[in-house]
C-alpha cells in the first residue's frame, strides 16, 4: 500500500475513532449515571474537547499498527542526535 494512502487512512479512521468515542462516552454517561445526556446537552465544546484527544489516542496507535512513519520511533542506538 502506497505510503499516502495509509497516511490518509490513518487520518480518516482517526476521526472516525474521535467521532465514535463521543458517542461511546456519552452512552456510558447515561449507563453509569442515567442522565439522560444527549449530544445537544453534552454541547460542542465538550464533543470537540472529548473527541480531539480520543483521536490523537486512536492516531498514535494506527501510526504504530500502519506503519505511516509520522510519529518518530525515538533515539536510534541510544545516541541523541
Amino acid at each position: 500500500m502506497d505510503m499516502g494512502l495509509r497516511r490518509v487512512l490513518l487520518v480518516v479512521l482517526s476521526l472516525a475513532g474521535g467521532v465514535a468515542g463521543v458517542f461511546a462516552v456519552i452512552g456510558l454517561l447515561n449507563l453509569a449515571y442515567g442522565a439522560g445526556v444527549t449530544l445537544e446537552r453534552y454541547t460542542a465544546t465538550y464533543a470537540v474537547l472529548t473527541g480531539l484527544p480520543l483521536a490523537l489516542l486512536v492516531g498514535v496507535w494506527l501510526d504504530y499498527f500502519l506503519g505511516t512513519g509520522i510519529l518518530r520511533e525515538g533515539p536510534e542506538s541510544g545516541q541523541d542526535k
